[in-house]
């Protein structure tokens, strides 16, 4: 297969309401919708999943949009693929962007998986060898709230909708507080709370006040880029610290687990650099006994849809951040809709990654520059 057509569309999706995390407060959000043409004509979509500003991760939209169009685009041009695992190899001389080779890889991935007829899912787990679901469970990832009463209102929505993990986004010692006190009114329900690194080791104390509400995990507490940090915290803390913005790589998992930085992984396809890379943490983490789950980048319906074939695959028991479709957006740009049954999603029929851009979308990336024609 070689790839001989590559287009991509910037769009705006609004959110029904602002979501707050200790990142930023947002109330739309940009992604960059991919279309890869192979020498047979088939369509392979992807969806750039990074944010507007640098506060998540280092790349933005703009910034990944670029990598694309000058660094990534030219290694694929004339490349003979046999397997989606080619690209990761193929974009290996480019370090780090892990988001732009991702928005490219999916949409590789899809081209196969429409190439075999299968449902990515099917193909993922072909690739993994591991078995996969049809119907997933999944959790829901709530922004952060001060007031009691929003907080309690907030979760008592997702339960009546059928979620069955409950992830709230923490910014300071107040939240923690405030989810304490409501903990013992909700005790059905399984949560986790997510710092985004709004904590350092001086604020040990009020983050073993948690060790008293029953929680699943602590994802992010400590920096980005601190392991030992979070080694010595995990020492201290009864409960299990996950990593998210640590882990962009094999490597950085490997990191956590010598030095005892976590017990679980948060893991983005977007964020390592796509469903290969995914592939191989998931591996190694099944390996040596660290829990691993998918988490949500506030998708669109394509990159929603890649993110459900990978929490499909049996050895992600643990609810991911993969809600209905109509959680966050106004409007979505698929046609298909995601819903939620008895706290599940079911995985799309068709094959590929299985869902449809709306027309009057589809037409628009279709018009767009012919982005490999033009190197």
């Amino acid at each position: 297969m070689k790839i001989i057509h590559a287009k991509m569309l910037p769009y705006n999706l609004k959110l029904k309401k602002p979501f707050r995390s200790a990142h930023e407060t947002i109330l739309f959000r940009t992604i960059t919708l991919i279309v890869l043409v192979s020498d047979d004509g088939q369509r392979g979509y992807g969806e750039l999943e990074a944010f507007t500003e640098p506060n998540y991760t280092p790349e933005t939209q703009k910034t990944a949009r670029f990598i694309i169009c000058q660094h990534l685009l030219p290694l694929l041009k004339n490349k003979k693929l046999t397997c989606p695992e080619d690209v990761s190899t193929i974009f290996a001389t480019v370090q780090g962007n892990q988001m732009a080779k991702a928005a490219l890889e999916t949409a590789v991935w899809d081209l196969f998986a429409k190439h075999a007829h299968k449902s990515l899912a099917q193909l993922l787990s072909e690739h993994s060898q591991l078995r996969y679901r049809q119907n997933i469970t999944v959790g829901i990832s709530l922004g952060a709230q001060v007031e009691a009463s929003k907080m309690t209102s907030e979760i008592s929505a997702a339960a009546v909708q059928g979620y069955q993990r409950i992830k709230l986004k923490v910014t300071n010692s107040s939240e923690i507080k405030t989810f304490s006190k409501i903990r013992p009114f909700l005790p059905k329900l399984k949560y986790m709370l997510d710092a985004n690194s709004s904590f350092s080791l001086k604020n040990i104390a009020q983050l073993k006040e948690l060790e008293k509400a029953d929680i699943s995990m602590l994802e992010q507490p400590l920096a980005t880029t601190d392991f030992s940090a979070h080694a010595e915290l995990q020492k201290q803390l009864h409960i299990p610290i996950c990593l998210d913005e640590n882990i962009f790589s094999l490597d950085d998992v490997r990191t956590a687990y010598h030095l005892g930085s976590a017990q679980a992984i948060n893991l983005k396809l977007s964020r390592v650099g796509g469903l290969a890379n995914a592939l191989q943490i998931i591996r190694f983490c099944n390996t040596h006994g660290l829990l691993v789950w998918c988490g949500g980048m506030l998708e669109g319906g394509i990159g929603r849809a890649a993110n459900l074939a990978l929490a499909s695959l049996e050895s992600l028991p643990f609810p991911g951040d993969i809600s209905a479709s109509n959680r966050y957006y106004q409007e979505d740009v698929i046609e298909e809709q995601f819903h939620l049954k008895s706290g599940k999603l079911t995985l799309p029929a068709s094959i590929g990654i299985g869902v449809t851009l709306k027309k009057e979308i589809e037409d628009h990336l279709l018009k767009q520059i012919d982005l490999l024609n033009t190197l």
